[in-house]
């Protein structure tokens, strides 16, 4: 079992439990409990669990996001959606006729369609959310395919990552399961769309990350880049309330 396939059943077990212990989990896992305390001391520079006497503690002060325990996809989709609209809806304002975008998956980027089918552009996705759902006469949809992740409803793996090398990107639209304001980092929840999200970011001549002020309390197992590899970071006013200074490239969206 990889690192961070061990990582995601820690995670697992974290939410459910609440404490893991170290015996426990080198024999559910078949590997060491050298190597499962260096998982734990890894996770633990992460945010994601605090370690105790013979295992670790789930980290009250943040919420932990594994593949395994994220609601249903139609449940998300309402969650703190006006915050999502918002976001959206200014990021839109970006994007001119003639422009080829790239639209991540997830529910951070789907309300972001709405405003993007007037918009004589080309938009690229793996979501098949979006593709679902996509209705325009003077928008193209470019189709990226792959292995296919139901729960998440968007496409990984070689295929989708040697469809992307033949673009060339505008604007990379970017979501995420949470981020740190204190390390900076950027975090996901499912190990498969991190080659996605990073290649689609070296294609584009600006990316930018999607957020609702809610994913300041979520830490997925795996940071896939830092803020500063964003052009812009758009989050709602909740981010405002946050203890943490914001960095320079922290984008407020308007409200209405």
């Amino acid at each position: 079992m990889l690192a961070h396939e061990r990582n995601d059943y820690i995670l697992t077990k974290l939410n459910a439990k609440g404490c893991v212990n170290v015996r426990h989990l080198s024999q559910e896992l078949a590997v060491s409990e050298v190597t499962i305390r260096r998982d734990l001391e890894e996770m633990e520079k992460q945010g994601l669990l605090i370690r105790i006497h013979g295992g670790a503690k789930k980290n009250q002060k943040t919420d932990i996001l594994s593949k395994n325990d994220e609601s249903r996809m139609l449940d998300r989709l309402q969650l703190h959606f006006e915050q999502k609209n918002r976001v959206c809806k200014q990021a839109a304002e970006f994007i001119k006729d003639g422009d080829c975008v790239f639209l991540d998956g997830g529910t951070s980027i789907f309300p972001m369609l709405s405003y993007l089918q007037t918009k004589k552009i080309k938009i690229v996705t793996h979501s098949t959310l979006i593709q679902e759902h996509f209705d325009s006469d003077v928008a193209e949809l470019f189709a990226v395919g792959g292995k296919l992740i139901p729960e998440y409803k968007m496409a990984v793996g070689p295929i989708a990552l040697e469809t992307l090398q033949r673009f060339n990107f505008d604007f990379a639209f970017i979501g995420c399961a949470g981020i740190d304001l204190l390390r900076h980092k950027v975090y996901t929840a499912e190990m498969d769309t991190l080659a996605v999200k990073k290649q689609a970011m070296q294609l584009a001549q600006q990316s930018y990350l999607l957020i609702d002020s809610s994913k300041t309390k979520i830490k997925g197992f795996c940071s896939f880049t830092d803020f500063s590899r964003f052009d812009g970071i758009l989050c709602d006013e909740g981010v405002l309330q946050e203890d943490e200074e914001l960095p320079e490239n922290f984008m407020i969206a308007k409200t209405e």
